[in-house]
């Protein structure tokens, strides 16, 4: 607003209406650009209490105006100066901070200077009733757009808001639609009920917006006709996050590809509109070679760049002749249609080619190599799970061949079967043997860096393979229904190591991992029941950690069970969150204290800080713990620190120990939650050897081995 110039006062020859100085209907010019009166009748001095003419000329009306009331009188304005349009409102005015009501007429005067003005004819509005009063203020004030329509779609009323939003007050209803069908609906909508509320995208000053508009039918209060009341409220930001939701639920953070939710939903469907066709099918299952060892000398940030590097390889070789997946790790997937079988061994023999390309990561120059197998739809199988497993047989093959290979099904890799069942075989004698063992992770508050709970982690310590982690035997578990058995086990144990806790000095909560298969066994509560009580352990000393496809198993009520189990004391934990199909609003009914984000979130931290955000958010409204699986950097941890969140799990604190490491750990904790950088001088203090020969020591002994192996290699062994 301009106020650099003098407050100009018109004399009553400047213009036609000096003859109307005695009339009783107050009329006064108002300077909009310089908010003051520059000429008024008597009635219009008395209306505003002033002393005189000059007093109420020298009033700064902008003093007390509030942004709505300006924009509004801007809106004004612009349609006096592009047309002589007319406005007649009940406006709630404060002459001295006094209210008083009157029904006002605003029309265009052009100032001397050739500024547009407004004439404002003022008629007293005391007999309405104060509702109706209060409303007409409030919607020169709301910050929701209201708009009133006729039936024949042109614009009757727009309040300030909607003015701002829209640009205009003469555009039709019809125009503010993105997409016309959207107006059709809402019409269609209206024609069979007296109010709707639809989600649109609407064209508006800053550009394409999502509103939420609800419509109902009325009447105009001028003319008594048929018209529509439409208020209106942006939910952009909503619909941006629930993009970015359902983005990340079919989608890998940090490549882009379609993840392994998206091929367990969509690829059935894909294989049936083949079957449907008559048409073959290859499923291709890439796993990059040696990718471990990338990551254990480069780093895991090396590792993701290479990642995403054989992402853009493999979109650049299939374009849209196919759908590319990452499964996790380093494994992706392929399906696409197969015309003849040379095409297929063309298109592998590039992709290896493609994918041991030089590529330069941070200082390195990396040729990366790959394996595949390769299964065929419906040779090899008709449905996604057959395929798939048949495509990994294929794949080990190629890494039994010495690797950067392709091979495909053939039914002498069913041998591979056979060392399935001798695995199962053993896994039968380890729980005989007691060959099962339990090591612990802490969990810790990122406020306080103090331990706050500690998680209970599954090995097999095999006769001929050394330690191994659940990820080698624990679906065999599952298909030979052991996991009952071993599951009990691993609740009794818990149970007598919280306690072994307890005598030692800490208090702490231990968490274990529950499959689905027992969760969905009818005496489950009983066997937990049962385990904790012949260790003496309280039940509110555990906590469950269960997984979101859990949430919607089929043939039981989840939500009851869950219950069930808080009654008795525990508490239920959510693992692994944003792997699977469920969201917030969807976990926010059951009993769930915890939730523990991915480490696939955190991995990619930076890209996902807004979603982490909302995730962080969200779990403080439903108070909810949120805890950051996976964290290995200082970088991590201060961001979560920053963005508050409740705690975190990872390699930068502690491995996974074993319980009397884990009593030395919480006996002599990590003055400072960093690991060791690369490169650092090796001449650190006694207090930094301890602790490292202490990491060392504590390391699970698998990893311990392979580093030993690669080493002998290394010096040629």
């Amino acid at each position: 607003m301009d106020t650099g110039n003098p407050t100009i006062a018109l004399e009553p020859d400047d213009f036609d209406i000096s003859q109307v100085l005695s009339l009783t209907t107050p009329l006064w010019v108002f300077d909009i650009d310089r908010s003051c009166v520059v000429w008024a009748n008597n009635a219009a001095v008395e209306l505003w209490h002033a002393a005189d003419h000059e007093a109420l000329y020298a009033r700064d009306m902008g003093a007390d105006m509030s942004a709505t009331i300006a924009e509004r009188l801007r809106q004004y304005q612009s349609d006096f100066i592009s047309s002589n349009q007319e406005f007649s409102e009940v406006w709630t005015l404060y002459p001295n901070g006094h209210p008083h009501t009157y029904r006002v007429m605003f029309r265009g005067y052009a100032l001397p200077d050739g500024r547009m003005g407004m004439l404002c004819e003022a008629k007293a509005e005391e007999q309405e009733p104060p509702d109706k009063l209060r409303s007409a203020e409030a919607l020169n004030h709301i910050p929701v757009c209201i708009s009133l329509y006729g039936h024949n779609n042109s614009p009757l009323y727009t309040n300030a808001a909607a003015r701002t939003i829209y640009g205009s007050s003469t555009l039709s209803l019809q125009d503010r639609f993105v997409h016309p069908c959207d107006y059709d609906r809402l019409l269609r909508d209206l024609k069979a009920q007296s109010q709707t509320t639809i989600i649109s995208q609407v064209w508006t000053q800053e550009g394409v917006r999502w509103h939420e508009i609800s419509a109902r039918h009325c009447h105009d209060a001028v003319s008594g006709n048929p018209a529509y009341i439409l208020s209106e409220v942006d939910v952009t930001e909503l619909k941006d996050n629930e993009h970015k939701v359902r983005y990340l639920a079919h989608h890998d953070t940090l490549t882009g590809l379609y993840n392994r939710n998206y091929v367990q939903l969509a690829f059935p469907d894909l294989l049936a509109n083949a079957g449907q066709s008559g048409l073959n099918m290859a499923m291709i299952l890439i796993d990059l070679d040696k990718f471990k060892t990338i990551n254990d000398t480069l780093g895991h940030a090396s590792g993701d760049k290479l990642l995403t590097h054989v992402a853009q390889v493999l979109e650049a070789k299939i374009g849209t002749n196919g759908h590319i997946a990452r499964l996790g790790g380093d494994e992706f997937i392929i399906l696409t249609p197969l015309r003849d079988r040379d095409e297929l061994n063309r298109l592998c023999e590039h992709l290896l080619e493609d994918i041991s390309t030089e590529c330069l990561i941070g200082d390195h120059r990396l040729n990366s190599q790959a394996s595949i197998g390769v299964s065929i739809f419906p040779d090899h199988g008709k449905d996604l799970m057959t395929l798939m497993r048949h495509a990994d047989l294929a794949l080990y093959d190629s890494k039994d061949r010495g690797r950067n290979t392709f091979s495909f099904f053939r039914p002498a890799l069913q041998m591979a079967i056979l060392q399935q069942r001798s695995l199962e075989r053993d896994l039968i004698q380890a729980a005989q043997r007691k060959e099962f063992l339990l090591y612990y992770q802490p969990r810790i508050c990122c406020r306080t860096n103090q331990v706050h709970s500690v998680e209970a982690l599954l090995r097999w310590e095999h006769p001929q393979r050394g330690l191994l982690a659940p990820g080698h035997f624990v679906d065999s578990l599952e298909e030979t229904g052991l996991i009952h058995e071993v599951g009990a086990w691993i609740v009794e144990q818990v149970g007598h190591d919280q306690r072994s806790l307890v005598i030692a000095g800490f208090d702490l909560p231990i968490s274990i991992n529950i499959s689905p298969k027992q969760f969905d066994d009818n005496d489950f509560i009983n066997v937990l029941l049962g385990a904790l009580e012949r260790s003496q352990c309280p039940a509110d000393r555990i906590e469950l950690e269960i997984t979101e496809s859990m949430l919607m198993g089929k043939g039981f009520d989840s939500k009851q069970a869950l219950k069930a189990l808080q009654v008795e004391g525990f508490t239920i934990a959510i693992d692994d969150f944003g792997t699977g199909y469920s969201n917030l609003a969807y976990i926010q009914d059951y009993p769930i204290s915890c939730l523990k984000i991915d480490r696939s979130f955190i991995e990619a931290i930076d890209k996902q800080s807004p979603v982490l955000n909302l995730i962080l958010s969200l779990c403080k409204l439903a108070n909810i713990t949120a805890v950051a699986e996976g964290v290995e950097t200082p970088e991590q941890l201060n961001w979560l620190k920053q963005n508050e969140c409740d705690q975190f799990q990872g390699y930068l604190y502690s491995r996974p120990v074993p319980l009397m490491a884990l009593k030395k750990l919480l006996l002599n904790p990590p003055h400072q939650v960093f690991p060791f950088a690369p490169g650092h001088s090796l001449a650190r203090s006694g207090h930094d050897q301890a602790n490292n020969l202490r990491a060392v020591l504590d390391a699970p002994l698998d990893t311990l081995l392979e580093r030993a192996a690669r080493l002998r290699n290394n010096q040629g062994l």
